[in-house]
């Protein structure tokens, strides 16, 4: 627990730093601070612990479609991160977004599309590559 609480720490800093990369048209918005904490929080416990370690920054929704022996499972073909990158393109339509991030793997860098939905004021993901193994 002490690992994913630091991998959380170290991948939020990162997300700070790399908030401002893109064509700062929604720089100043909180909700893209939100999200990236959320991306380099998750993908950095998915480095340190592994796929189920995404359960606690998923939504319900998401998890009444994909339990945690089942994304073990989903997520076995698809690239395992190393790191938190940045967060690239966000877009926003009410309580929904969608986020291109980067991630760092061993065979280098990579660009994943994750959804995310906002539930009683957190933004959790809801869709990510994969998921679509679960059921």
């Amino acid at each position: 627990m002490k690992a994913v609480l630091a991998a959380g720490i170290v991948a939020f800093s990162l997300v700070l730093m790399a908030c401002g990369d893109d064509d700062g048209s929604d720089a100043d918005d909180p909700r893209r601070a939100e999200i990236g904490g959320v991306a380099g929080a998750a993908i950095g416990a998915y480095a340190s612990v592994g796929p189920v370690a995404l359960v606690d920054y998923m939504s319900q929704g998401a998890l009444e479609v994909c339990s945690k022996d089942a994304l073990r499972v989903a997520l076995a073909d698809q690239p395992v991160p190393t790191g938190f990158k940045q967060l690239e393109a966000l877009d926003f339509s009410g309580d929904t977004a969608s986020a291109t991030i980067t991630i760092s793997t061993k065979d280098g860098e990579q660009d994943i599309s994750w959804k995310y939905v906002e539930e009683d004021g957190n933004w959790r993901i809801a869709d990510m590559p994969g998921m679509e193994n679960c059921g």
